[in-house]
């Protein structure tokens, strides 16, 4: 049996030097989900192994007048204060993952970047436009969350590139409907989360994304645009045109069980109509 190295790189600049010389390397933070990536039933490591636990810009949250940023390594209790977490709904969707001693472990990137589906909290963070950061060995680049979702709306990660950072523009939130469907989540379950994020200013919906994410991830642009700008309460024959379009959209993708989200979809108008500024 090959002995993997272990490396404890303390900064940034020494881990993206240990990437570019090491082959063949596994990067672990919490490793709540090491198990669970494996493809046999006999534990497989890399020659080399990475624990980036110890880096203190990964574990780092900075907030700005208009952006929030935390670092990939931070443990999902750590997050259970900071915006978007703040927000009741958002905070009881984080204490559906595992229990507070995984949690207490399990990173926010580790989380984002599972690889299999989408987790729990990949479509809030979509609602909300989260971007993500990468790192190589002389490059950096941010992108939108759907970056990891390709035209099909399956989970895509580009090997070479390490996430060091999510940041999410600060936003209100006036409306915020969360509803999990089908069955379990984690680790490979058909389940999933339907989410949307609504704002309303002076009687007129400035903000609205529908996000499902499980097996598969969907979202319907033309849909939102529609809502958007619109006023609220949204008159009837909006309602109407826009559950049209989302029925047309999720057949056309064949995206999960229709006559189950359709309902759910109703469900988020229906509680936006009921909102208030």
């Amino acid at each position: 049996m090959n002995i993997s190295e272990i490396h404890y790189p303390r900064s940034l600049q020494e881990l993206m030097l240990l990437l570019e010389r090491e082959m063949n390397v596994q990067i672990v933070a919490g490793g709540t989900t090491f198990g669970y990536i494996q493809t046999t039933r006999y534990l497989s490591f890399e020659p080399s192994i990475m624990y980036i636990g110890q880096i203190p810009e990964l574990r780092s949250i900075h907030k700005t007048e208009r952006m929030i940023s935390f670092g990939a390594a931070c443990t999902l209790s750590e997050l259970e204060h900071v915006y978007p977490f703040e927000h009741g709904q958002a905070r009881k969707l984080l204490h559906t993952i595992g229990t507070p001693a995984v949690r207490n472990i399990a990173t926010i990137g580790g989380h984002l970047m599972y690889g299999k589906r989408f987790l729990s909290l990949w479509a809030l963070l979509a609602c909300f436009d989260a971007e993500l950061e990468f790192r190589a060995f002389s490059k950096t680049s941010t992108k939108n969350i759907w970056y990891s979702a390709d035209e099909m709306g399956m989970p895509t990660i580009e090997s070479g590139r390490l996430l060091t950072r999510i940041r999410i523009p600060l936003q209100s939130i006036d409306h915020l409907f969360i509803q999990r469907i089908g069955g379990a989540v984690f680790p490979d379950g058909d389940g999933g989360y339907l989410v949307s994020v609504a704002t309303i200013d002076r009687r007129t919906i400035s903000n609205f994304k529908l996000v499902i994410a499980g097996p598969r991830a969907y979202r319907d642009y033309d849909a939102e645009q529609r809502i958007i700008a619109a006023p609220h309460p949204l008159p009837a024959r909006i309602m109407q045109t826009v559950m049209r379009m989302y029925a047309e959209s999720l057949r056309k993708t064949n995206f999960w069980n229709v006559e189950l989200l359709l309902p759910l979809i109703s469900q988020v108008l229906e509680a936006l109509q009921r909102s208030t500024e």
